[in-house]
């Protein structure tokens, strides 16, 4: 007996944390979380900075060294040596410093990349919560026509109403029916979108958060300085810079030779003495005279230039960036404060007094129709203009760099 109800424990713990896992609210933060920890985007990034690091480490290694063993026949002679090359020019410092700015813009460049990633995914999420807060919008439309239905069927049998009346708001329920499998749909789209961007497995039926986004007065030149001091992609390019200049002093110290010391044991048959053991030391001095550097020189001063015109342009993007998403958040916050007053006063009331007209008599069946419409559109274009505003809101801090403070 103690096996099967350990058995039935273990199914119904299953059972629970099955229905527990598919029962969790998809929220933003929660979403954001899963994309950083198991995203492939983001271990691709620690990738990148793993093999930028590893050609830094190659590249400033001390040269091996050599060892080197001679015979002669005649006399016996043999030589046992060993040499290396002495770096006393501080190349090698220099490209320490070159390889450690390499990895850093290497860093940023990762970091830029995981950020417009991110800025996707939330701008994926927030449609997805458009998307189903519009398919709720006309399952509660379908709820109201329903009970309209229900009232003329009432009003046909007791013989105050028509059949007509019914039958045209059994239309338009048939036309709202196929308008929300059209929502459906498209809100399984925009969480099919949100999921490419999530580990594989998990099971995303709904999203939940909020769509209306804070009030927020924006100042342009204060976001444009913001941008400049933290944008990944801006100090990548600053990382570069400094790398470009340290690739070229390093470069420049070619034209300075590095000797190579040799040194070691020399074993010679000298007759009647037998063999004698001697030490044998020598220095090999290369002559800079054709390679003196100067075209690496050249290039690293060309790369140099090519960085800095690149900041410059990104500069000019940045604050033309900012600039446009500002102005479109602005005007899409007005409009949105603007509608909802005009759809907090005029809506419910417009709904209540055809409600009111109708069952006086005053007005027919179409005019509750287009007034039930009218409330229902109002409302999807609402939903429609906070979707925009967030988005808005999004990209404003995709050019900025930074999340705003919640």
């Amino acid at each position: 007996m103690y096996l099967p109800k350990r058995a039935a424990t273990r199914a119904l713990l299953v059972v629970a944390l099955a229905a527990a896992a598919s029962a969790q609210e998809w929220t933003e933060a929660i979403v954001v979380q899963k994309f950083l920890e198991q995203s492939p985007h983001a271990r691709e990034v620690r990738a990148r900075v793993a093999v930028a690091e590893a050609e830094r480490r190659g590249r400033t290694l001390y040269s091996n060294p050599s060892f080197n063993y001679s015979h002669e026949g005649a006399g016996r002679t043999e030589f046992f040596q060993a040499e290396a090359a002495l770096p006393i020019t501080g190349r090698l410092n220099f490209l320490r410093q070159a390889g450690a700015a390499m990895v850093r813009a290497i860093e940023a460049d990762g970091a830029f990349s995981l950020w417009q990633a991110r800025s996707s995914l939330r701008q994926a999420f927030y449609r997805a919560l458009a998307a189903e807060q519009s398919e709720r919008i006309y399952a509660a439309g379908l709820k109201e026509i329903g009970n309209v239905i229900r009232v003329l069927a009432e009003r046909e049998r007791e013989g105050e109403g028509t059949k007509f009346d019914r039958l045209r708001a059994e239309r338009e329920r048939a036309e709202m029916l196929a308008e929300l499998a059209l929502f459906r749909a498209a809100a399984a789209v925009e969480r099919s979108h949100l999921l490419a961007f999530l580990p594989e497995g998990i099971q995303l039926t709904a999203v939940s958060g909020q769509l209306e986004p804070p009030p927020l007065a924006l100042d342009t030149a204060e976001l444009t300085r913001r941008a400049l001091a933290i944008r990944e992609d801006y100090r990548a390019e600053l990382r570069r810079q400094e790398q470009y200049g340290l690739e070229q002093r390093a470069a420049e110290r070619l034209r300075y030779p590095e000797p190579i010391v040799n040194a070691g044991l020399k074993r010679a048959d000298v007759g009647q003495s037998g063999l004698v053991n001697g030490p044998v030391i020598g220095i090999t001095v290369p002559l800079p005279l054709f390679n003196k550097g100067q075209a690496e020189v050249a290039r690293f001063s060309a790369e140099r230039d090519r960085a800095t015109a690149r900041l410059e342009g990104l500069a000019r993007q940045i604050r033309a960036a900012i600039d446009g998403a500002v102005q479109a958040f602005t005007i899409r916050q007005q409009a949105r404060d603007e509608y909802r007053s005009q759809l907090a006063e005029s809506g419910p009331e417009l709904v209540r007094i055809a409600t009111v007209a109708y069952q006086e008599g005053e007005i027919g069946i179409l005019q509750l129709l287009d007034a039930y419409r009218v409330q229902r559109q109002a409302q999807l274009r609402l939903i429609e203009i906070q979707a925009a505003v967030k988005g808005a809101q999004i990209e404003v801090e995709r050019v900025v760099g930074e999340e705003f403070a919640r």
